[in-house]
């Protein structure tokens, strides 16, 4: 079994990095989810598109919190489901020299761990570098290649001074500015079987002291209902303009009027799509430095005892 982890910050987009990996590649793969909060979208729209064994890990983080079970998941996937690939999906919030140092514990001859990809997106890089070093420079200098998302809508000159300022930080990755569905096959082909160098037995963890420790705040709901379409569009303006909050990421589905919605909000973009194909219930979670709970109380019409915050 060889294991790909896709690395990458809050809404850096990972999921849909592995809907076009499954997609590009049609190999057989289990996915292993590590959602941070008590919803699990990201598994039901990887579900939807392919038909893939998916396994879920809430309320923690396998970095840390869950590394024990997230250590005996992988002896027991290898010998139960025995696929030929598996890809790890840590939280956003996870560090990747963590996740590395676990897998690397248990890697024998049906087992081992292919160069890990670390998703970023350009627009957020020179914020969360400064409000998360900790977490966002590790998934970084620990990373054999840096793969830019959401980055379409700038310029060459902006995508090369950010790959530069990444060089700096990991010389020895591969960087990929361009949007990564033009990358041919052979390249995606590639991420499925070229396995770590020797060298990197050891797991860069000098972003640990680099700044404070992160804060991270999380509001899950349970219950929520929105009026109509358009307070849905005014609530997620507000989340990305900052009025909700210091919001890094915002997504969830919930019922608005007489239909069900999916949304998503990252990096001051945010999206409303139909929610068919996801489970009728709502699911909905605000994640980042400060989250103003009351504010999202009254806005969402739900009671305090839809919601968890940690």
């Amino acid at each position: 079994m060889k294991i790909l982890v896709i690395s990458g910050f809050l809404g850096a987009g990972k999921t849909t990095f592995i809907k076009e990996l499954i997609r590009r590649t049609g190999k057989n793969v289990v996915v292993m989810e590590n959602e941070y909060g008590e919803v699990n979208l990201d598994s039901q729209e990887i579900s939807q598109t392919s038909d893939v064994d998916i396994l879920e890990f809430a309320e923690g983080c396998i970095c840390c919190s869950m590394k024990d079970s997230f250590a005996s998941s992988l002896l027991t996937i290898s010998s139960s489901l025995d696929p030929e690939y598996l890809v790890v999906e840590p939280t956003g919030i996870g560090k990747l020299s963590g996740i590395l140092a676990t897998a690397q514990k248990y890697e024998y001859e049906r087992i081992s761990l292919l160069r890990p990809v670390t998703i970023v997106t350009p627009q957020s890089f020179y914020r969360y570098r400064r409000e998360h070093p900790d977490i966002y420079l590790d998934q970084i200098e620990n990373s054999s290649r840096i793969v830019f998302s959401k980055g379409e809508n700038e310029s060459p000159d902006i995508l090369e001074k950010i790959a530069a300022e990444i060089r700096r930080l990991n010389p020895r990755a591969e960087i990929v500015c361009r949007h990564y569905t033009q990358q041919d096959d052979a390249w995606w082909n590639g991420l499925l079987e070229e396995e770590r160098a020797a060298e990197c037995s050891t797991w860069n963890t000098a972003a640990e002291s680099a700044g404070r420790a992160s804060k991270i705040h999380e509001c899950t709901f349970a219950k929520a209902r929105l009026r109509n379409p358009a307070e849905l569009i005014v609530l997620l303006e507000d989340v990305i303009r900052g009025e909700l909050g210091d919001i890094s990421r915002a997504k969830g589905v919930l019922q608005c009027g007489g239909e069900w919605l999916r949304f998503d909000a990252a990096d001051s973009r945010y999206g409303v799509t139909g929610a068919e194909g996801y489970a009728q219930e709502t699911q909905c979670v605000f994640i980042g430095r400060t989250v103003k709970r009351r504010a999202l109380f009254d806005r969402l019409n739900a009671g305090t005892d839809g919601a968890v915050e940690t």
